[in-house]
């Protein structure tokens, strides 16, 4: 087996980035600044209006699909298609302002073809948006998704082909005044060429629920925006609008709308069901686990009155063979922060559309229950006795959630209704700002807006848990005096999104926030790779972050130190060796004895300068990362000792060597101390490994530590007959691949 010092060093100084950044002055995980320039190009955007007397009588909603342009300096440029209780399919033409505050909060003056203020909360760093706001006549919510994969996406009929999930929410109507909920969920069938067929089940008020079975044509525009014209068996007219926000083959999404003249409107979104096939794959144990779910429910009158709400967040429980339990909290007009657990059957055929039947605490429940993006994320709309529901939930969510899981800055927006005791007395929505830091403590700010009111600010601070299946709930004091009683289902394979339930004696809302910058879980990775959740006990991460360091600096010695200048961090509590840390970065080796399969809390502090905590999953087993330079470049070290290039290639059969890190678990002789080099010996990985070369399988001479290394494997391996060229390399361990950087081939 060989070893090459050259190269090991080679390796060392790439745990090092040089990234230049300006001093913060708090030291943070992850985080960020936004600009004006973070809301920049088109958007799909979807945007409800609801109007709302102090009796609890809606007077008026709107639906609206349609683009939202921004310059990336101060003009917004909104077009879209409305659906109202008056009349379908009129044109809403504003335009105006916007400013974008450095947490990501923006502001949008509505003052040509309306005169409207919207609240703007940027998530992703401006990649998508959710928005409140309020003019003379409704309460507006809404969203916006710049189009995916390319700002400039051009689509056609063929964009949409094939069979997608839809689910919406709306009104009945009786002739232009509310007299009900309808939601609806089922599949859209579009053939590719213009023809499209809609299978919807609807739950409307007054507890009743049918089935939508209609055909028709559809056009799309090089904009990505679309019309439907459809009809029933009983030659009944619908129409449907389309805004198309994300265009590849296997995931397709867009917001839609369905509405009839005179007897009802909703507005929703479409997704691909399945990316292997164009008519689904599922089957009724498809869905098997626990699932992170959103549950709202509305009541309103036949004469337009609010009739009672339930919101509830919490868990599905899937067991794969028909049996479901949901099971969480829900807030209601009559009393907030009540546990719910509803028990129930479901089934599932290959269409991906079926049943759902639960018993609630006011009787037998059904839903007709959607699942799309290849099981992991599904729809159910259904009723009851008193309520008319529309939920979802999904798949992905942390693989075990801690305080620190819920870290940084998030965006929210909710949507609720005012109470005078129990009685629902108005529409009401709130847009800000939730700041976690990671070990129990949470502010909030946000502005709540209503139809004809002046929008109102607050600020509330407050303590939060967080449990092991990722449900979390708060306490926040507002300046108003108010108590605010928050819950959470944690969603996203970092904790990067959250539904949320929020309540106190004169409002209660729901609503969804999402990271504003990059989530702290994921600003923690695979040195290597920089891949997530990917640097098992003894491997080097790096972190990157805000005021990490007052300046660049590097360890000098062979056993790591813990601290360079002022900067030290810890995991679980202990100190962690250092490689690096300059004011974004800092790379590191996460200690031997932190248990695999575990999620860690990491906290960088600088000088006097404490940051967030965050939650990094620590994975049991080998996740290779294989060191790169230049373009891509594998640091693969040549028979010869020189480091492959394209100037200097291996040979076939050549034994070379390739260095990475995450390699897991060894085998090894002496005891490995954290921070130190490992021993002279040979300390292979316990997973079962391999290694391709533009994928033809290599023989594997070594694979584990690097004697005398720090964090370090290296992979001896013969390269296999290949022609000449340049080839990905890819490090299996225990089913786990690597990234695939590339090395060339002389022969």
């Amino acid at each position: 087996m060989r070893q090459s010092t050259i190269a090991v060093q080679f390796v060392f100084f790439f745990f090092a980035g040089l990234l230049a950044a300006p001093l913060l002055a708090q030291t943070e995980i992850g985080g960020g600044t936004c600009s004006s320039s973070n809301l920049n190009g088109t958007y799909a955007l979807s945007i409800s209006g609801r109007q709302v007397n102090s009796s609890g009588t809606f007077l008026g909603v709107l639906q609206a699909n349609g683009l939202a342009t921004f310059d990336g300096l101060s003009i917004v440029t909104i077009a879209a298609t409305e659906n109202t209780n008056q009349a379908l399919g009129t044109t809403l033409n504003w335009s105006g302002t916007y400013s974008v505050q450095a947490n990501c909060v923006a502001v949008l003056n509505i003052t040509s073809g309306g005169s409207a203020t919207l609240n703007v909360m940027l998530n992703n760093q401006g990649r998508n948006f959710l928005l409140t706001g309020s003019d003379t006549t409704y309460s507006y919510s809404g969203s916006g998704v710049a189009p995916f994969p390319t700002p400039a996406a051009t689509c056609s009929v063929t964009t949409l082909d094939g069979v997608y999930a839809f689910n919406a929410t709306g009104f009945t109507l009786s002739a232009t005044s509310v007299s009900g909920v309808a939601d609806g969920a089922g599949l859209l069938q579009f053939d590719g060429q213009g023809n499209l067929r809609v299978n919807v089940a609807t739950a409307t008020g007054g507890a009743t629920s049918s089935t939508l079975t209609l055909m028709g044509t559809y056009a799309i525009s090089s904009d990505c925006t679309g019309t439907a014209t459809l009809s029933d068996s009983k030659s009944n007219s619908f129409a449907m609008g389309f805004s198309i926000y994300s265009t590849t083959a296997a995931n397709t999404n867009f917001f839609a709308s369905l509405a009839r003249a005179g007897n009802f409107l909703m507005t929703g979104a479409g997704h691909t069901v399945s990316s292997q096939s164009p008519a689904g794959t599922c089957s009724t144990s498809t869905l098997n686990g626990s699932y992170w779910l959103s549950l709202p429910g509305r009541g309103i009158s036949g004469t337009g009155n609010f009739a009672g709400s339930f919101q509830g967040i919490g868990t599905a429980t899937f067991d794969g063979d028909g049996n479901v339990t949901l099971t969480g909290t829900a807030n209601t007009n009559l009393a907030q922060g009540n546990p719910f657990s509803y028990t129930g059957t479901y089934s599932l055929p290959s269409n991906c559309s079926g049943t759902l039947t639960i018993r609630t605490a006011t009787g037998a429940a059904s839903f007709v229950l959607v699942v799309w993006a290849d099981g992991v994320q599904f729809d159910m709309v259904g009723l009851d006795s008193s309520y008319v529901y529309s939920g979802s939930g999904g798949y992905l969510r942390p693989p075990a959630c801690v305080t620190a899981t819920l870290s940084g800055e998030y965006t929210f927006t909710a949507s609720g209704f005012t109470l005078s005791g129990t009685t629902q007395n108005g529409a009401q929505d709130e847009a800000g700002v939730l700041q976690f830091d990671g070990q129990g403590n949470v502010t909030a700010t946000y502005t709540d807006t209503q139809g004809g009111a002046m929008p109102a600010s607050d600020s509330a601070t407050g303590t939060y848990t967080v449990t092991s299946d990722c449900l979390a709930s708060a306490t926040l004091g507002d300046s108003s005096g108010k108590s605010n009683a928050w819950n959470f289902a944690i969603a996203g394979p970092h904790g990067e999104n959250l539904n949320l339930l929020a309540a106190n004696s004169q409002f209660v809302r729901t609503g969804s926030a999402h990271s504003a910058f990059t989530n702290p879980s994921q600003a923690i990775g695979n040195v290597a790779s920089y891949a997530y959740s990917a640097t098992p006990p003894g491997s080097v991460f790096a972190l990157f972050g805000q005021n990490l360091a007052t300046r660049p600096a590097g360890a000098v010695s062979t056993i790591l130190p813990t601290k360079l200048l002022n900067t030290t961090v810890t995991i679980n509590g202990k100190l962690a060796p250092l490689f690096y840390a300059d004011p974004m970065q800092i790379d590191a080796q996460m200690p031997w004895d932190v248990p695999g399969g575990s999620v860690a809390s990491v906290i960088v502090t600088n000088g006097s300068s404490i940051s967030n905590a965050a939650a990094v999953y620590v994975p049991a087993n080998g996740t290779p990362g294989i060191s790169t330079y230049g373009n891509n470049r594998a640091v693969v070290v040549n028979a010869d000792g020189n480091v492959n290039s394209a100037s200097d290639q291996a040979s076939v059969g050549d034994e070379v060597v390739v260095y990475f890190t995450g390699g897991g678990p060894v085998m090894s002789q002496t005891n490995l101390i954290t921070g130190s080099p490992a021993g002279g010996d040979l300390s292979p990985v316990t997973g079962d490994n391999s290694i391709t070369v533009g994928g033809v399988q290599a023989n594997v001479v070594y694979m584990g530590l690097t004697p005398f290394g720090i964090g370090l494997y290296q992979a001896n391996f013969n390269v296999p007959q290949i022609a000449q060229g340049g080839y990905p390399v890819v490090i299996t361990i225990a089913g786990n691949a690597s990234n695939r950087p590339v090395m060339n081939v002389s022969n």
